[in-house]
C-alpha cells in the first residue's frame, strides 16, 4: 500500500466542506413597530422563536394560536414581512431562513400636547428581530471547449 505525506500547504478537507464551501451565513436584523397589544402568550411564544427555523416559528404559530385567527394572521404577518425582504431581495430560499434572535421592547405613546397630563394613550410594542440565512455564491459557468 502506497502512503504518502501531507506537506503545510496541503489540508485534508472534509467532505461535507467541500459539498457546502459555497455557502455563506449572514444577518439581517429589522426593527418592527408592533400596534397591537401582545398578550403574555404571545410574547413567550415569540421568545421561544430563538434559534428556531422560520417553518417551525410558522407551525408554532398555526398550532399554537388556533382560537383566535386576527393574532394568528397579525403575528403570521409579523415574520412574513421580514422574510419576504429577504426572499425578495437576496433570493434566498425559505427554508434557509431562521429566526436568530427576537426581543419585545414596549414603549407606552405619550401625547406631548398635552403638558399638564402625561397620559399614556396607547401601548406599542418594538420588536427587534434578526433574521440568518445561508445562500450559495453564483457557481461560474464553465467556458466551452470549442
Amino acid at each position: 500500500m502506497n502512503t504518502k505525506s501531507l506537506t503545510k500547504s496541503q489540508k485534508l478537507v472534509n467532505k461535507r466542506d467541500k459539498l457546502d464551501s459555497n455557502r455563506t451565513t449572514k444577518t439581517k436584523t429589522f426593527y418592527i413597530k408592533y400596534e397591537k397589544e401582545l398578550s403574555v402568550v404571545d410574547k413567550i411564544l415569540l421568545s421561544t422563536f430563538q434559534r428556531k427555523y422560520l417553518y417551525h416559528a410558522i407551525d408554532d404559530i398555526l398550532y399554537f394560536s388556533k382560537s383566535t385567527s386576527i393574532k394568528q394572521d397579525n403575528l403570521l404577518a409579523l415574520l412574513y414581512s421580514p422574510v419576504l425582504f429577504v426572499h425578495n431581495n437576496f433570493a434566498i430560499d425559505f427554508f434557509d431562513i431562521w429566526i436568530n434572535e427576537i426581543y419585545i421592547t414596549r414603549a407606552p405613546k405619550h401625547n406631548k400636547f398635552l403638558a399638564n397630563d402625561n397620559s399614556i394613550l396607547e401601548p406599542f410594542s418594538y420588536i427587534t428581530l434578526t433574521l440568518s440565512y445561508t445562500y450559495k455564491s453564483p457557481k461560474k459557468k464553465p467556458e466551452s471547449l470549442w
